[in-house]
């Protein structure tokens, strides 16, 4: 029951409807919304803050962290360079892989059926949503985290949050390109059956021939629009 609570949570937080700074019900709110007790959110709310995501101010409530403190401060002058030509591009795919790969291997070892279930949940979502950028770009953030969640690596977890702003630019990029969204959705589908199917080995490099997928795409992409720009005109 508190992991629902913090999915749901978590994800409100990646969705924005959740912002730094915000202040979160009270208890009582939150274990109605939830249908749970408030034993089981005040727990839901220990592990979030933990994790850096919430904090708490004596005598005002629990509050969503601002993302520039903590592991992310500093990130934030990283993010121009993070276009396909920037020199940060690269950067930043090199360590998702490391991270991302790891935290899909740490998952198959250490799932629950409520981490499984709720990675089911958010593809399902998308499918749905197939048309839809928006929901897509949302989706596919939450369930990146959500594997780092399925982890139960705090510092993975934090590292995810603080990452979040940095991966807008490269979830934008594979959005524009054509057929790409279904395809992340279907590399999805296997990094969750080799979660579920308990295999550390495989999830690792479901995940990682997945991001490979989506950084080579991201590059062709990008070097298909310089050469169409770099074409001379024909006169009419």
């Amino acid at each position: 029951m508190s992991e629902r609570v913090i999915a749901g949570i978590s994800d409100a937080v990646v969705s924005g409807e959740l912002a730094p700074g915000d202040r979160l019900p009270p208890e009582r709110e939150l274990a109605g919304q939830f249908g749970v007790s408030r034993t089981v959110v005040r727990d839901a709310v220990k592990t979030l803050s933990g994790r850096g995501i919430l904090k708490a101010r004596r005598g005002a409530g629990n509050f969503v962290a601002d993302p520039e403190e903590g592991v992310s401060a500093g990130l934030g002058v990283l993010a121009e360079g993070l276009s396909p030509g920037g020199e940060g591009f690269g950067d930043l795919f090199e360590v998702r892989k490391v991270l991302e790969a790891h935290a899909a291997q740490w998952a198959a070892r250490r799932r629950s059926e409520h981490h499984v279930g709720r990675l089911r949940g958010i593809v399902e979502e998308a499918y749905r949503h197939a048309g839809d950028p928006g929901v897509l770009d949302e989706t596919d953030a939450r369930f990146h985290v959500a594997v780092a969640e399925a982890s139960r690596n705090l510092v993975l977890v934090r590292v995810m949050f603080a990452l979040l702003d940095l991966l807008a630019t490269s979830r934008r990029e594979t959005l524009d390109i054509a057929g790409r969204a279904r395809l992340s959705l279907d590399e999805h589908e296997r990094i969750i059956e080799e979660i579920e199917r308990r295999d550390p080995e495989a999830a690792r490099e479901a995940m990682l021939a997945h991001l490979i997928s989506v950084e080579s795409a991201i590059r062709f992409s990008d070097r298909q629009r310089a050469r169409q720009g770099s074409a001379p005109k024909t006169e009419e």
